[in-house]
């Protein structure tokens, strides 16, 4: 080639690209109007939820608790409803107890079941207690909860699902707490409650979209609850039976090796096996004449099985039984539809699945609290019938055997139970794209905006509940943005209502500009108004003073006319001193205590010495306290501490409430200035509040007192008892307990010593801290607080060891420290239990005795010295 050469390429060549290069940009340029056009087209028209393929899949998480297995079925029931009705929905299953702190969820299962299975008593007490505390609370936040909000927040944040539903009542209330809080506005929440029996949980309905109750009865109590009714569905259980077939019957039996001709009873009581089976097969083999076949399904319960297996030897040959251990779900409930008598605990679940397929029902009184509320609603409905005592439940079950005529009614009434049950109606919840309706409009709650609803009609119920002839009004500290203390003004604000005007200083007020220094309002105004009475006016600081701020009313009845009479005259005289200028409010010299100070003084309600502190400025909070406990010290006057709540949601400036503080109490008012939220005893003091929930604009009255929501006094099956004493219910079950172990052979005992494998050092190590917790218990029946301390403190010691112990691995390093633990513990039940207690102090020492003993053998086991024994060289070793 001659010339220079070029770099480049041949002209024909290049034109041909730049016009192909041309032609895409001019094609991908057509392309992207023509996307943007169909965006504006689906944001101006936007296509119905049912077009198919024009909305995105719905994703959907379910909180269930793995405490027990009944929570797990109903989730997945539900699971598999949502995939009949939406196969592309996206469904997340989640453990709410994988939020709990790993140690303590291990020692949380352990001691529940503990207690429940051995505690009865103590079961039913503390379950009535956290029932009654839940009524009486201002806010389900101030309850004790297991899995922390924010771990619980950022799990969905990350997933964010369209729709959270809950089958434990725990999972729905942190969900709720939540949306107190303001959060989740934009999810569907929905709880599937599994038990049958009220108690607090209303409220948890109150705060989230909607309930999925059981039966209609319940439904009836969350209406009367005040649970909106678009916030309530009666759904039934979520239960996915079998269906009727003569071959499965035969099948299922056949599989175990029994006759499908042969009357069969199957006993289940949890995946945890809780009762005693023995006791219960041996009565029924007693009382039911001719051949008998029992499925004993013993769930995660080894111990369960193992006496059964040995049973089996000592039942008279008609009976046979057949012991299993923890089944499949689908197995289980093919045996039930098989089964001619079903014997279980009163749980939700699997009563309810007996139901479902008709299968007669014996319930055994084995877990109390909410079970036995259950069993009182079974009963009554006719759907089950209730063996008192597990000794009687074979007796019963021979005579529903027997009965022909009592089957065929235990299934009409199991029928007509079942037959308001609508999976359905939880997975179309689940599916709906509508969002949670935001309900308040931008100027909820401001100064000329719009009010919160039904006022009268709430303050009409409060005063019928609670009526009063004046009454304090202690205003919370508020502020525009979040202060620890409230710069403004952290004191708060106080007023005072006689009959039916609120008299409450206003500190803005001009003379010759405004008429009065005083607002004449009604409460309603005073706590919810949204309009100016007068011209100088700060709203939620004057008026409107609950779209701020929290309010404490102190109603007092049983004032004399005269008085009331005189109170009002007061409020005048300073009316007419401030309109000739001689009186006007001042910080430190006329504030509103003072102006309550006069009108309460002016009625002849004085104190020696005087309402407030002479040396300092008068408090809001001195003065409220001090009258209340002036009403107090009179016995002609009726009081209550009533709460009107901040109402939620509200667009006010000012927003951020703050307990107020005093100069008067200067220890108090640090502490809970250093605290974040302390919660303060005097608003726990509230019995009745009037309260309103997140996204809603209505006003709702609440009683605090826990009235109702046991089992009915007249149920055959009633436990519910009107004063539970939790020392009293413990003092009978260690009662109970201390007999047991003194009746045990001291051989018996003796022979914890004889470990032979990892089973045995895990029972040893249950019995040592049930043997603590029992000790610790009686300690706080039995000696002295400090005493008492200690042990609880050397109790919470040893339970933070056991629940650091490896239960599969069973390392040496965590069983050691146990031990040490363990032998500081024991030394001290020595030194702290009083000597006089003769007999049973023996039996104790016995006991601590022959344990200490095994826990020495133990401690060589692990230790190496000394080895189990098997047939190869590595056998034991992991122990």
């Amino acid at each position: 080639m001659s010339g220079p050469q070029t770099l480049g390429v041949d002209p024909l060549i290049a034109l041909a690209l730049v016009i192909a290069f041309a032609l895409l940009a001019a094609l991908a340029w057509r392309a992207l109007v023509r996307r943007r056009h169909r965006v504006r087209q689906r944001a101006a028209h936007p296509l119905a939820a049912g077009d198919a393929g024009t909305t995105p899949p719905r994703k959907i998480v379910i909180f269930y608790s793995s405490i027990g297995h009944g929570h797990i079925s109903a989730a997945q029931a539900i699971e598999q409803e949502i995939g009949r009705l939406a196969p592309d929905a996206r469904v997340v299953l989640q453990d709410i107890r994988e939020f709990m702190h790993p140690l303590w969820r291990r020692v949380d299962e352990r001691l529940y079941w503990f207690i429940a299975g051995n505690l009865p008593e103590s079961f039913d007490a503390l379950f009535h207690a956290l029932q009654a505390r839940g009524k009486r609370v201002p806010s389900l936040a101030w309850l004790s909860n297991d899995y922390p909000q924010d771990k619980v927040r950022s799990f969905l944040e990350a997933q964010a699902p369209d729709t959270v539903l809950a089958t434990h009542y725990g999972s729905a209330q942190v969900l709720g707490t939540l949306r107190e809080r303001g959060l989740l506005a934009q999810v569907n929440i929905g709880w599937l409650h599994t038990d049958f029996f009220e108690g607090y949980f209303p409220r948890i309905s109150k705060r989230i979209d909607r309930t999925f109750l059981a039966h209609t009865d319940l439904e009836s109590r969350w209406l009367a609850a005040g649970v909106p009714p678009d916030k309530v569905t009666t759904s039934g259980m979520p239960v996915r039976a079998p269906a009727a077939d003569c071959a499965t019957r035969e099948t299922a039996l056949t599989a175990l090796g029994l006759a499908p001709d042969a009357p069969t009873v199957l006993i289940t009581s949890g995946k945890e096996g809780v009762g005693d089976y023995a006791l219960v097969v041996e009565s029924l083999a007693r009382h039911h004449p001719g051949p008998l076949q029992i499925i004993a399904v013993c769930g995660a319960n080894a111990r369960q099985q193992a006496l059964l297996t040995a049973l089996q030897k000592r039942l008279p040959e008609p009976v046979a039984l057949k012991v299993c251990g923890l089944v499949p779900h689908a197995d289980l409930l093919a045996w039930m539809r098989a089964a001619d008598l079903l014997i279980t605990k009163a749980g939700g679940m699997t009563p309810a699945e007996a139901f479902a397929v008709g299968t007669p029902t014996i319930l055994l009184d084995v877990v109390s609290g909410h079970e036995r509320e259950n069993a009182a609603l079974f009963v009554r409905l006719g759907v089950a019938d209730l063996a008192d005592t597990l000794a009687q439940a074979g007796e019963l079950a021979a005579a529903v055997l027997a009965s022909p005529q009592r089957q065929t009614a235990m299934r009409r009434a199991q029928l007509a139970f079942h037959d308001r049950a609508g999976l359905g109606r939880i997975a179309r919840f689940a599916l709906d794209p509508a969002l949670p309706a935001p309900g308040l409009p931008v100027d909820f709650g401001a100064e000329h905006g719009s009010a919160v609803a039904d006022i009268d009609a709430a303050l009409a119920r409060l005063q019928a509940e609670v009526p009063c002839d004046i009454e304090l009004l202690l205003s919370y500290s508020t502020a525009k943005t979040p202060q620890r203390v409230v710069l403004e003004n952290p004191f708060g604000h106080i007023a005072i209502r006689v009959d039916d005007t609120v008299y409450s200083a206003n500190y803005v007020a001009v003379p010759g500009q405004d008429p009065n220094l005083l607002q004449h309002v009604t409460l309603a105004d005073y706590l919810y108004g949204v309009q100016p009475p007068s011209p100088s006016q700060v709203h939620t600081n004057t008026y409107g003073m609950a779209y701020g701020r929290e309010t404490l009313g102190l109603r007092v009845a049983g004032v004399a006319g005269e008085r009331k009479a005189a109170m009002a005259a007061e409020a005048h005289r300073i009316e007419e001193a401030f309109r000739q200028g001689r009186l006007l409010w001042d910080r430190s010299e006329f504030n509103c205590a003072d102006v309550v100070v006069r009108i309460l003084h002016a009625g002849g309600y004085e104190r020696s010495p005087p309402l407030g502190r002479r040396w300092l400025p008068v408090m809001p909070l001195d003065i409220f306290e001090e009258a209340r406990q002036a009403c107090e010290e009179d016995a002609s006057l009726r009081m209550e501490l009533v709460a009107y709540r901040q109402v939620p949601g509200a667009h006010a400036v000012y927003r951020f409430s703050r307990f107020p503080l005093s100069l008067g109490q200067p220890l108090r008012s640090v502490a809970r200035a250093l605290r974040e939220a302390p919660r303060e005893p005097l608003e726990a003091a509230a019995t009745k509040q009037l309260t309103g929930y997140f996204g809603d604009h209505q006003l709702y009255f609440e009683d605090l007192r826990g009235h109702g929501a046991g089992a009915l006094a007249d149920d055959p099956a009633h436990f519910s008892r009107v004063q539970r004493s939790l020392a009293g219910a413990l003092a009978a079950d260690l009662r109970r307990l201390l007999a047991a172990q003194a009746r045990r052979p001291l051989r018996e005992i003796g022979r914890l010593g004889e470990l032979d494998g990892a089973q045995d050092i895990r029972r040893l190590l249950e019995r040592s801290l049930a043997l603590a917790r029992i000790a610790t218990e009686r300690a706080d029946e039995v000696l002295q607080d400090r005493g008492a301390r200690r042990m609880r403190a050397l109790f919470t010691e040893l339970v933070d060891g056991y629940g650091r112990i490896d239960a599969w691995r069973l390392r040496r390093q965590e069983i050691e420290a146990y031990l040490k633990r363990f032998q500081v513990f024991e030394a001290a039940v020595g030194r702290e239990f009083p000597a006089r207690h003769g007999a049973r102090l023996a039996r104790a020492t016995t006991l601590r005795r022959s344990l200490r003993y095994g826990i020495r053998r133990l401690r060589r086991r692990v230790g190496g010295r000394h080895r189990p024994t098997g047939h190869g060289p590595d056998k034991g070793a992991s122990q």
